[in-house]
């Protein structure tokens, strides 16, 4: 198993998903101003979030693919 394969994709999907998520919400703070207030922080915490999940499924996935390729090796 390529671990190091592994650690690129979903390291490619995290920048990709913050990205995708972060330029929205920068556009509305530009619009409403900066953050004061706890669910005005959320706001913005929120893509980091959105990106590490993203991450994480991109990561098991590419677990359970090299799995399944690495067992079909061996048959």
């Amino acid at each position: 198993m390529d671990w190091r394969d592994i650690w690129i994709r979903a390291g490619k999907t995290f920048v990709q998903a913050f990205f995708g998520v972060l330029i929205p919400e920068i556009c509305g703070m530009l619009q409403l101003g900066f953050p004061t207030d706890f669910p005005t922080m959320w706001a913005l915490l929120a893509p980091v979030i959105a990106a590490a999940i993203a991450a994480g499924l991109s990561a098991a996935w590419n677990i359970v693919l090299q799995k399944l390729e690495d067992d079909t090796e061996e048959a």
